[in-house]
């Protein structure tokens, strides 16, 4: 089951500091009997059958605007993070940096927090439109930033839209990845193996 936060949209209201570049690490790729593409950084979790064939892609860091990526792939599974009742994948925005984010359906909009932004160089003192969302902490108006990219393993979107809050006490998790991402994709979420199969619609 998806773990669901208290973050609901309920309105819409229109009125340079860099990350720090993580450590490097490499990144193989494989594709089984199935056809589903698989990515590990690390080889020891390649099958055997298919380490032949395994190819390294990239090195996902650290990370830089002129970095080039893999021709996109149509699907692809991509291993989970558990953090009590909650799935987590890591992300990897503007090409720029990479977050661990929870996987929410409930949702509407992929939320990133104030330090993601900064990471990627958006500035939050501009005037941007606001949604309004119910939090735990009662209503807030979070402004809504354009995102050139969001990409998981190959599972990349464009032009995305996401609001901007500080929703978690846990700084390991950077944000939502809410309907407005996960509905680019048809999504098989195995709890048990902790594994997530995203395919292009």
């Amino acid at each position: 089951m998806l773990w669901r936060t208290f973050i609901a949209v309920v309105g819409l209201c229109l009125p340079p500091l860099a990350g720090t570049p993580l450590d490097a690490a490499e990144l193989y790729r494989w594709q089984d009997e199935r056809g589903v593409v698989h990515f590990s950084d690390n080889p020891h979790n390649i099958p055997k059958e298919f380490k032949e064939d395994a190819t390294l892609i990239r090195s996902v860091a650290p990370l830089s605007g002129n970095q080039t990526y893999p021709v996109e792939a149509r699907k692809a599974s991509i291993e989970l993070k558990k953090r009590g009742m909650t799935a987590v994948v890591q992300a990897t925005i503007n090409d720029l940096t990479q977050a661990d984010f929870i996987l929410d359906t409930g949702a509407s909009y992929t939320v990133i927090s104030s330090d993601v932004a900064q990471r990627v160089n958006i500035d939050l003192d501009k005037n941007y439109p606001k949604v309004r969302l119910q939090t735990a902490n009662g209503i807030i108006d979070a402004p809504l930033v354009t995102l050139e990219s969001v990409d998981i393993n190959g599972m990349r979107v464009a032009g995305l839209t996401a609001a901007v809050h500080d929703f978690s006490q846990d700084d390991s998790v950077a944000g939502l990845l809410g309907l407005n991402f996960l509905n680019h994709f048809r999504m098989d979420l195995d709890t048990e193996n902790g594994i997530l199969v995203l395919e292009r619609k």
